[in-house]
């Protein structure tokens, strides 16, 4: 895929490669160092400028990102984190509105695959219902509505 040309898209990118390098408590030369890529180069990622996907590669393992995290930001969506528990285990926190938008899914499906009865509504009510019982128990956080 060749490096998007999109302003906003290669903003969004740029905001969180700059809030990603904070959090971490990196400045800009020591992630273009680690990343082994200039400091021009690094800057034209923060600039909201296209680079190489190399390029993207390199700074997502900088910032503890999994690969392709880089592209998910410019498609709208939010990074995937990973943290390394050891040499061959990687563990990914799960975003909530990811894991609810997963468990939703998860209860269509299966709603589907048992019963020709249910309709829209009725699976719609079980998701729901499902997701609140999850929040109930405190599986997921409760709604700040």
């Amino acid at each position: 895929m060749p490096p998007p040309t999109d302003d906003t898209a290669l903003r969004r990118l740029a905001d969180h490669v700059k809030r990603r390098r904070v959090e971490l408590g990196m400045n800009k030369i020591d992630v273009a160092k680690v990343a082994d890529i200039t400091i021009n180069t690094y800057m034209k990622i923060e600039d909201a400028r296209p680079v190489r996907e190399l390029t993207y590669g390199k700074v997502e393992k900088v910032l503890k990102w999994a690969p392709g995290s880089a592209h998910e930001v410019l498609r709208g969506r939010q990074p995937t984190i990973i943290e390394e528990l050891s040499s061959d285990v990687v563990v990914s926190p799960v975003n909530t509105a990811d894991l609810e938008a997963d468990v939703a899914q998860a209860v269509s499906n299966a709603a589907i695959a048992v019963t020709d009865g249910l309709s829209a509504a009725d699976i719609r009510k079980l998701k729901v219902g499902v997701i609140e019982e999850l929040r109930r128990m405190g599986r997921l956080p409760k709604r700040d509505d």
